[in-house]
């Protein structure tokens, strides 16, 4: 039986300083990601690098990640379970990352801008061990959290319409994880991903449905 661990989770905001950190989860608590695939989140970040050269290469692609996690582009939160870090969630202002190469690479363009203040969702990663223990679920939830504290007025998501088996490929987060969280779906996009969008409320209301959405998990 699968066992939840988020009461033992802490969740911090991804920093300069918890820049090794970042680089060894993906180095060592991710498998599948071999070092010709290694991602290291780097598409995802909030400005236009779709200039950027030689981004193929996973070498090329590290620098630019720990580029973008010093100037502060890169943006997410990690999930320690005592000192090691078991989970990722890349989250982003909206308009600041809406031109991103990771954005148009799941869009199929850029996002269009908003005037409202807003926060997009793009991946998770969890070590192999955790998985299914709700180490997505407690990273989403801190993203709702600060979106809201932060006055931003939505979240929005971009899970694939139809959740692959193969992990690497569900990177987005499940539909029905958002579904639990409060989002609906606003559109799809042309290569296959869905627009959901929770609308957040008064700081008190929200939480009370994040709590909702973490009882239906046990």
């Amino acid at each position: 039986m699968e066992t939840d661990v988020s009461s033992r989770l802490t969740v911090v905001p991804l920093s300069p300083e918890r820049l090794d950190d970042f680089l060894t989860f993906f180095e060592t608590a991710l498998p599948e990601q071999e070092w010709g695939f290694r991602c290291y989140c780097a598409a995802f970040c909030g400005k236009d690098n779709c200039s950027e050269e030689g981004m193929e290469n996973p070498a090329v692609r590290r620098e630019a990640a720990i580029r973008y996690i010093r100037e502060g582009t890169l943006c997410g939160y990690l999930a320690y379970e005592g000192d090691t870090v078991v989970g990722w969630c890349s989250a982003n202002d909206r308009n600041a990352s809406r031109k991103c190469f990771g954005v148009r690479w799941i869009i199929g363009g850029e996002l269009p801008e908003t005037e409202e203040k807003a926060m997009s969702v793009f991946c998770f990663e969890v070590a192999p061990a955790h998985r299914g223990r709700h180490v997505a679920a407690t990273l989403l939830s801190r993203v709702i959290e600060d979106a809201g504290a932060s006055g931003c007025e939505f979240v929005e998501a971009y899970p694939l319409r139809e959740s692959p088996e193969a992990v690497t490929e569900n990177y987005g987060g499940h539909i029905a994880l958002y579904e639990k969280y409060g989002f609906r779906p606003i559109g799809e996009t042309p290569n296959g991903h869905k627009i959901m969008r929770k609308m957040l409320l008064d700081k008190s209301d929200a939480g009370r449905e994040i709590d909702r959405a973490k009882e239906s998990h046990d």
